[in-house]
């Protein structure tokens, strides 16, 4: 996993959406809100939480919509300047900090969780850092190692470049 090099591949992408739109930061408080949106399309797609359904099975779009919030807590940690781990805290020690739920829907729940109370961090980089631990947890809890969701990642950003010099 190279951490960094998403960093600057998301970087690159978000200088250009931002020169574009003659905007000199990102909106950390809009991108949390768009991250939240996306973990909501991320879990439809997987759809284990419907319980009204019969055919529970998760949809092809799951794992495109994973590397769709990835992107947008890049964009957070860009703007944070984190540079951090992706894990930090040692095999099973995270559970101690509240990091692996006992599900998929509670982990989902603790993901959406960190965002809305990231803003009430006194060390937001902690915050962010649980952010990041809280979404790995989850992506293998999906069924989804990370270097399928770097590739995806990898795919998706290359059709967010696209969809940017077409007018998107």
């Amino acid at each position: 996993m190279n951490l960094t090099k998403l960093f600057e591949t998301q970087a690159k992408l978000d200088e250009h959406i931002q020169k574009k739109q003659g905007q000199q930061t990102v909106n950390l408080k809009n991108m949390i809100l768009a991250t939240i949106v996306e973990i909501s399309e991320m879990s439809n797609e997987w759809q284990g939480f419907k319980d009204w359904k019969v055919n529970k099975q998760p949809k092809e779009g799951l794992l495109e919509e994973i590397a769709d919030v990835l992107s947008f807590i890049l964009v957070i940690g860009n703007q944070l300047q984190h540079r951090g781990p992706l894990i930090i805290y040692p095999e099973g020690d995270s559970n101690r900090h509240g990091l692996v739920a006992p599900d998929t829907t509670n982990q989902i729940l603790y993901l959406i969780s960190y965002f809305i109370r990231l803003w009430e961090y006194e060390e937001i980089e902690e915050g962010y850092r649980d952010v990041l631990t809280t979404f790995a947890i989850l992506t293998e809890m999906l069924g989804f190692t990370w270097e399928q969701v770097e590739e995806a990642y990898y795919a998706k950003n290359k059709v967010n470049h696209e969809r940017q010099e077409s007018g998107y």
